[in-house]
């Protein structure tokens, strides 16, 4: 899931505990879903198990989780103009790569292509991507 590096950085430490999205991702509870921190920064640098998944209106998703969302109410309001739904994907079981795996890694080791924002990987390139970061236990 590519997601902008401030944002990654707060649900690594945890004080982002559910992610945004504008649209439905196809998840079921407990997914392994990376963060792949965007530019500048072009790396995963953890991950995430899906828990809940809250589809609602933009102003109840606001109303219900916004001390958990990290985000403020303009940076809120800029991702989901025009919208009236979005999607809140909490987080559990994160887990912080010991080494980040770079764009180029990604590309040449892994063998995938980070996506503007989210896609499925093969279990192969799950297995390659766990060795490359020397990912440890989930943070607690």
């Amino acid at each position: 899931m590519s997601i902008r590096p401030k944002f990654a950085e707060s649900i690594l430490n945890g004080t982002k505990t559910y992610e945004l999205r504008r649209r439905f991702p196809d998840l079921e509870r407990g997914t392994v879903v990376y963060l792949y921190a965007s530019s500048p920064v072009k790396a995963v640098l953890g991950s995430f198990e899906s828990d809940e998944v809250r589809y609602d209106s933009v102003k109840e998703l606001w109303k219900t989780l916004q001390p958990q969302l990290g985000i403020e109410t303009v940076e809120y309001d800029t991702y989901f103009h025009n919208l009236t739904h979005g999607v809140a994907i909490k987080t559990s079981r994160v887990t912080r790569f010991t080494e980040p795996v770079n764009l180029q890694q990604l590309r040449e080791e892994v063998g995938i292509e980070p996506s503007q924002s989210f896609r499925y990987l093969p279990a192969e390139a799950e297995i390659e991507l766990s060795r490359l970061a020397g990912a440890k236990a989930p943070i607690e």
